[in-house]
Parts: structure tokens; C-alpha cells; sequence
């Protein structure tokens, strides 16, 4: 098999550029989704977004999009009745596991956890639903937040 070092680093290159404009401090409340990042490199002509993001989810790469869902933690996910029925308080509920060590993360519709790059601003909106704008890596289900949006 050959590989084209050219193309791959170049690959390569678009990806670190791209990410590295990636920042916490970008304060924006847009929550359309944007174009994906892709793994591989192309001179074909840009795809549209949603098209794009299917792509970038399907072959396991990190893309820019927007992920809805309900903070919780770590240790109790989607169901808080793990907690003894110590609180009925989600928001409680996910602070008292913070305190104990877990990490606030987001859990969408399916119950799949994605861990937050922004401890603190989940922390404000902890047990409400949001739309979460960032870098989402689908493999590893993590999102290097840019906003979050209570809904």
C-alpha cells in the first residue's frame, strides 16, 4: 500500500490549524452546525454541512457542530436514582458527585455521555437540558466546548 506523504501531511496540517483556533474563550451563541473537520483532506468542492458532519461522525473524525442534550455527571449519567434517593435534584444531584470526584459531562437522548471540556460552564447549567456548540469527537465522546445554550 502507498501512502501519498504529501496528502497526509497536508491532512495532517488542515486538522492542527483547524483545532487550533479552537478556544474556551469564544463566546458565541450561534447553534447552527458548521462545516465538519475532516480526517482526510480533499480538493473536491466543499459539501454541505449536514452532509459533512454525517461523513465526519460516520468515519470516527472530530467535526464543529452543535449536541443537545441534558447536563448531568460522570457518576450518575442519565439515571440519579443511584444516589439512595439522597437528592430528586438533578442540579444537586451532579454538584454532590462533582464534589466527590466525577466531572459534569452532557447526556443526550440516547443516554450516551460526552465529557465537557468546560467544567465551569457546565457547572452553571447543571440538569437542564442545553445545545452545546463545539468540537464533538464521536469516538472518544468528549466535545471541546465553544457555548452552551440552556433550551
Amino acid at each position: 500500500m502507498k501512502l501519498n506523504i504529501a496528502s497526509t501531511t497536508a491532512a495532517s496540517a488542515l486538522l492542527i490549524l483547524l483545532l487550533s483556533g479552537c478556544s474556551n474563550s469564544a463566546k458565541t451563541s450561534d447553534s447552527t452546525v458548521a462545516k465538519a473537520v475532516a480526517p482526510v483532506a480533499s480538493t473536491a468542492a466543499p459539501t454541505d454541512a449536514p452532509v459533512a458532519k454525517k461523513e465526519a461522525a460516520a468515519s470516527g473524525g472530530v467535526y464543529l457542530g452543535t449536541i443537545n442534550g441534558v447536563i448531568s455527571d460522570s457518576m450518575c449519567g442519565k439515571d440519579h436514582s443511584k444516589m439512595g434517593g439522597a437528592t430528586t435534584d438533578p442540579a444537586a444531584c451532579a454538584a454532590k458527585c462533582v464534589a466527590g470526584g466525577a466531572k459534569y459531562v452532557l447526556v443526550d437522548a440516547k443516554g450516551d455521555m460526552y465529557g465537557l471540556s468546560d467544567q465551569d460552564k457546565a457547572k452553571e447549567v447543571a440538569g437542564k437540558q442545553v445545545a452545546i456548540t463545539g468540537h464533538i469527537d464521536p469516538t472518544e465522546k468528549s466535545v471541546h466546548v465553544h457555548s452552551i445554550v440552556t433550551q
